[in-house]
Formats: C-alpha cells, structure tokens, sequence
C-alpha cells in the first residue's frame, strides 16, 4: 500500500509541474520581446556599473553594490532554488530576482547612467 500512495503524490507532484510549465508557456508567450532586450540591458549596465564601482571610478550606497552583486551571482551561478536546466522554468526564479533588484536600485541605476553620459531610456 505504501508504494501505491507514494506512485500517487509523484503522479500529483508530474501533473502540477506539468501544469506550471504550461502556465508558464502561456505567460511567455505574452511577454512582449523588447522587454528582454531591455532586461538583458539591465544586466549589462549593473555589470558596467559594478565594475566601475570596483575600479573606484564611481560610487554607489554599499547596499545597492551588495544587492546588485548578489543578485548578479544568483543569475549566473547554476544552483538556487529553481535549477537553470529545467526548460523554461529554470530561469524565471533568477529573473524575477534581478527584476526586484533592478526595480529597488532604479534611482542609482539612473544616476549612473547619467554619469556615464547614457539614455536611460534605452535600460527603463
């Protein structure tokens, strides 16, 4: 009997996974695609910053430096809480966590722009 409730949570455990994966789909698919330009534009210009902030060339708050380093560490190392190899889904996790760390240091990001002589338009 034990091995009949166990094949029965995982069967539950495929189909809700299945059903996210396909919610996710569906989502993906009214995202609009300028907005990726523009998030991976985003990325670009934290890394830019960052280095700049590394170098000594421009300054920033400590906590935006530790929350846009964090933030960029999460996205690029291959273990947090959704695995990057799952199709889709894999990413979404690293995503919403620079999304609400992009969101946060919106105004420092902004001045370094400014800085640098760059449109934020082309990053906000």
């Amino acid at each position: 009997m034990a091995r009949t409730i166990d094949a029965a949570a995982i069967g539950r455990s495929a189909a809700a996974m299945v059903a996210r994966g396909a919610a996710i789909a569906e989502h993906l698919q009214k995202v609009n695609p300028l907005r990726f330009g523009q998030f991976i534009r985003r990325v670009e210009l934290a890394v830019r910053c960052l280095r700049d902030v590394v170098r000594g060339d421009y300054r920033l708050p400590w906590k935006t430096v530790a929350a846009l380093a964090a933030a960029l560490a999460y996205f690029l190392s291959p273990f947090d809480v959704v695995p990057d190899f799952i199709p889709l889904t894999g990413f979404i996790d690293d995503a919403a966590v620079l999304g609400l760390v992009f969101a946060a240091a919106e105004t420092d990001l902004r001045g370094y722009c400014e800085w640098r002589g760059l449109d934020p338009t082309n990053y906000f």
